[in-house]
């Protein structure tokens, strides 16, 4: 008897398993894909560094930016107001939502 319960466990325990694998499986697909994106998008904002594109995301509106400094994950970013004053930025480059640049 104890035999049998212990193959309905292992059978069991073993579908349970490989659910949870399969899982892990498409969620380690999902960040490759999300990397590789980020990676893209580092490369075109370092080719804009010095112009002023306009740069949306999860938390910059579509302000007058100049791209000064890119690496992997951050892009910083530079605005002068009308008064002269500096302000600078810090975005992550998976929050940036859409840039445009006219090619000027």
């Amino acid at each position: 008897m104890w035999v049998v319960v212990f193959i309905l466990f292992m059978i069991f325990f073993y579908s349970n398993n490989s659910k949870k694998i399969k899982k892990l499986e498409n969620k380690i697909k999902k960040l490759e894909r999300k990397e590789k994106g980020n990676i893209e998008m580092s490369r075109l904002l370092q080719e804009m560094i010095g112009k002023k594109p306009i740069i949306t995301g999860v938390y910059i509106g579509p302000d007058n930016w100049e791209v000064v400094d890119v690496d992997e994950e951050w892009v910083k970013l530079r605005s002068v107001d009308k008064k002269g004053k500096e302000k600078f930025k810090l975005q992550r480059i998976e929050d940036i939502q859409t840039v445009e640049f006219d090619g000027k």
